[in-house]
């Protein structure tokens, strides 16, 4: 260890370790008995966006849902049970007002180009 890193201010039990926070947020999900693997599965992915994101506030989520579906917008084209889980979830954060209608578009703009691209891919 350097002799900077005895003598810093930095602690490093504030650290989150993301394999661990991982499993943690898994084993969480594991508990949860009256929901669908999908829905464990979107919980899961969206648990792990926000923290390696740092999405703190409400008003990251709009961006956050923008750039969450833009990451995992391909996935969501090829199982159509994880993007209706995706629809649904962006509904609850709406009616909790967390997300608003321009954002809501945008992301249902999003996984459109996506699904024309695996119905028309490019070809060179």
């Amino acid at each position: 260890m350097a002799l900077e890193q005895v003598f810093s201010d930095h602690d490093s039990e504030d650290e989150v370790d993301d394999d661990i926070a991982d499993f943690e947020d898994r084993r969480m999900l594991d508990d949860f008995v009256d929901v669908t693997k999908d829905e464990k599965q979107i919980m899961h992915l969206w648990n792990s966006f926000v923290r390696k994101q740092r999405v703190l506030a409400d008003g990251h989520i709009p961006w956050g849902c923008e750039a969450f579906t833009q990451l995992h917008g391909q996935d969501f084209i090829q199982a159509p049970a994880l993007l209706r889980c995706w629809r649904l979830f962006m509904i609850k954060l709406w009616n909790h007002s967390l997300l608003d209608a321009r954002t809501m578009n945008n992301c249902s703009i999003i996984l459109e180009k996506f699904q024309k691209e695996s119905l028309y891919p490019k070809t060179s």
